[in-house]
């Protein structure tokens, strides 16, 4: 099996919109690049309505709002260094679609977390259905940190991921322990399998063991199978019991994350809000050869 190498976190990207749940976001983004040593980066992509009669009047509008944007941004992130000791921090204005905006971003200056605000215990729901969280998801290259409004950040002591034995789960879970190495948690791997009668989810999760310990050089996973009727409940019973710090999931057309995060069960759901969830798209993730 080849896995490839992933790195530290280096450079962390916060776009906001000025809401109190984008800025809890950013706070957390510091705390995280502050204990990481990481550079942080504050964004915001200005959109111009178009009620201007002509192009010049349009660019004109463009201009002052792009200003007005960095000087609100820039006392923000003045705010944040003052508040937290911590002077890494910089800003970035763009004009057009934020999610096309982020992606460029991220594919030209190499950032390897793009950290997005959600909304207390709905945040699946609406990371999901239609929000900006959902599509930078969907179309960002590196991986996405969702923080509900009151999130703190702590250094993570456990974190859960959720499989369903695929294999870019093998080097998702590679780039999740080389990303918090320094942090040195427990990488709690659960599979929910809701059909009680399938009696070979226990060799499934004993086979995706043995390949992950004999190929990913970490010491400190654990790995869990759970029979239960709800994956929701299950896996939300699990992460309290365990004081988990971080669920970690690994976004795909079909598989456990879409059954997670569908409309019916997500209205079901009762996340701590407290709960971070670490999103890495599928497709982003390199596939690793299983045999």
């Amino acid at each position: 099996m080849t896995i490839q190498k992933a790195r530290s976190i280096r450079k962390i990207l916060v776009p906001t919109d000025f809401s109190e749940n984008a800025a809890n976001a950013a706070r957390f983004a510091v705390e995280l690049g502050r204990n990481m040593a990481s550079s942080v980066v504050l964004y915001h992509a200005c959109r111009v309505p178009v009620l201007a009669s002509n192009e010049m009047m349009i660019a004109a509008s463009n201009t002052d709002l792009e200003r007005e944007s960095k000087d609100r941004l820039r006392q923000f992130a003045d705010r944040l260094q003052s508040e937290t000791g911590y002077l890494n921090i910089d800003v970035r204005i763009s004009s057009g679609f934020a999610v096309d905006e982020i992606k460029e971003l991220v594919e030209h200056e190499d950032f390897d977390l793009v950290v997005m605000g959600t909304k207390g215990a709905t945040r699946l729901q609406s990371m999901l259905i239609g929000s900006n969280t959902a599509d930078v998801i969907s179309h960002c290259p590196c991986p996405v940190p969702a923080v509900p409004e009151d999130a703190r950040f702590v250094p993570p002591a456990r974190i859960v991921f959720a499989t369903n034995y695929a294999d870019n789960d093998f080097q998702t879970l590679y780039m999740l322990a080389d990303m918090f190495r320094s942090f040195n948690p427990e990488i709690m791997v659960v599979h929910v399998e809701e059909n009680r009668h399938n009696r070979i989810e226990q060799r499934m999760l004993d086979w995706f063991e043995a390949q992950v310990v004999a190929s990913i050089p970490y010491d400190k996973f654990s790995f869990h199978l759970i029979h239960a009727e709800e994956l929701e409940g299950a896996l939300n019973d699990f992460l309290t019991s365990e004081k988990a710090d971080m669920l970690a999931v690994a976004t795909r057309r079909r598989g456990f994350f879409e059954k997670l995060t569908s409309k019916s069960l997500t209205r079901k759901l009762a996340f701590h809000s407290h709960l971070p969830l670490l999103a890495f798209h599928a497709r982003n993730v390199p596939s690793t050869p299983l045999f």
